[in-house]
């Protein structure tokens, strides 16, 4: 049998037994409880709304009443990065674009320590509510931490580790890029989109045709061609129309990777760059090539970011394609189960470190909308984080789950702010039904995952870490 063919084997065995594994978990839930089982399939799935999140001084609920906060589990995006497609944005601009102090991709310093203070934070937030104790490294021991191959993804979990456990050894796990199907499974063969289904998934994001989607993001096409302009040879062999971000028209990609062709390809890039530069401290007559005086101004140039996760990364095929083998790894997390195997070890606090794809693939798979601070709608920031807490009631002993997705504002970034008392970092919690708690039962959470996850696109995870 050829190699390739092996490798398929093992993933479609893998993916059985987690598919079993998690039809275990669905009937549980339904025998658990029968109360919410009953409950029509739309309002399970229905468009859950989130808290408006508090302004920086404010503080917000710590716990539900009565409640104690016995397990969490984080799922965080990487800190300030440098750009990462530099010959691609050179290609359609003006003028080079600036190098970071680091290479393309990787972490900067500044980056770093903006994670230390989240970090720091968080510290204080789980030792307030008891999770954490306030002794020394001996705390640190019920901490599991995962982190994507990446470089970026490693620096931000030791970054995280430093303010959270300073000066304690708390080790980072990873795959290799041939292997992490925890964070890029579809690109490894689990959860792999089928090309047509991806295709009619983006043009019904679209509105049935890339014209509508041209028109829709014209103005943010036409802000970030202002700011980056188009290279002098082409200008005056073809005219400022048909350069730059307007050298291509909209589109689909056509090969086996899910995406957009046109201005967005380049352009999203171009967007998260500048929010880096702003981000990472720097001048600001450097940044946006000038264009950029506050962060009011970066964020109106995010628009075609927005454009490219609201096209692909937010469509409910692509999504769970590709977020549901994290998910389900987190819910088994969030509920320690032994029974199950190829789960994450159970800790009291565990991490995984990840990259903004992965955000918004949970994010859309949960239907959890959010609105940080003057942020787009739903954005996956650096450094953002959605945390699962699981509570218990201690007269009955019966637990829930509150998701929640919180960030640090663009300027608390870029002034290294320490958090706390006055500044808070922003906020917004997910509330299953319109109008209902911010949390649910632990059987509600494990049946609302069960509905989203797709059984083809899992597979028990090892965990076993590389040097």
């Amino acid at each position: 049998m050829k190699p390739q063919h092996q490798r398929r084997l093992r993933l479609h065995l893998r993916g059985l037994a987690a598919a079993l594994a998690l039809q275990a978990l669905a009937t549980l839930a339904t025998l658990a409880a029968p109360a919410f089982a009953q409950t029509s399939a739309s309002s399970v799935l229905a468009h859950p709304v989130s808290q408006g999140a508090p302004a920086h001084g404010q503080a917000y609920p710590d716990a539900p009443p009565d409640m104690r906060l016995e397990r969490a589990v984080i799922v965080m995006r990487h800190g300030v990065r440098a750009a990462t497609d530099t010959p691609k944005m050179n290609a359609a601009s003006a003028q080079p674009w600036p190098d970071f102090e680091v290479k393309d991709g990787q972490l900067t310093p500044h980056g770093y320590q903006a994670v230390v203070l989240l970090g720091r934070w968080e510290r204080d937030y789980f030792q307030r509510l008891g999770l954490l104790g306030t002794g020394g490294c001996e705390v640190a021991g019920d901490t599991f931490v995962w982190s994507s191959p990446a470089s970026r993804t490693q620096g931000t979990a030791k970054a995280l580790l430093e303010g959270m456990f300073p000066g304690c050894q708390v080790p980072v796990g990873h795959a290799t890029v041939k292997t992490d199907t925890l964070f890029h499974g579809s690109e490894l063969g689990l959860g792999t989109p089928d090309p047509a289904k991806a295709r009619a998934a983006i043009l019904q994001a679209m509105g049935g045709d890339p014209e509508r989607a041209r028109r829709k993001y014209a103005a943010d096409v036409a802000a970030m061609a202002e700011v980056v302009g188009a290279p002098a040879d082409c200008v005056v062999r073809r005219g400022a129309n048909a350069c730059g971000l307007y050298a291509k028209p909209w589109g689909v990609k056509d090969d086996m990777k899910a995406g957009l062709s046109g201005p967005v390809s380049v352009g999203a890039s171009m967007s998260e760059t500048i929010r880096m530069q702003y981000a990472d401290g720097w001048p600001l007559e450097r940044i946006a090539f000038g264009h950029v005086k506050g962060a009011d101004d970066v964020v109106r140039l995010m628009g075609l970011r927005s454009a490219k996760y609201d096209l692909v990364n937010h469509t409910p095929y692509l999504a769970r394609r590709g977020g549901s083998q994290l998910l389900s790894q987190v819910a088994m997390a969030v509920e320690a189960r032994q029974d199950v195997q190829g789960g994450p070890p159970p800790a009291r606090l565990t991490v995984f470190v990840a990259h903004d794809t992965n955000i918004s693939q949970l994010r859309a798979m949960l239907g959890f909308d959010w609105k940080l601070g003057n942020y787009r709608d739903n954005d996956a920031v650096p450094g953002g984080t959605l945390l699962f807490e699981r509570f218990v009631r201690d007269r009955d002993g019966k637990r829930f789950v509150r998701v929640s997705y919180l960030a640090q504002s663009l300027d608390q970034m870029r002034h290294l702010t320490p958090l706390g008392e006055g500044q808070m970092p922003l906020r917004a919690v997910y509330r299953p039904e319109r109008g209902g708690p911010d949390w649910m039962t632990v059987d509600q959470f494990r049946e609302r995952v069960g509905a989203v996850v797709d059984p083809q696109a899992i597979a028990p995870e090892s965990y076993a870490t590389v040097k």
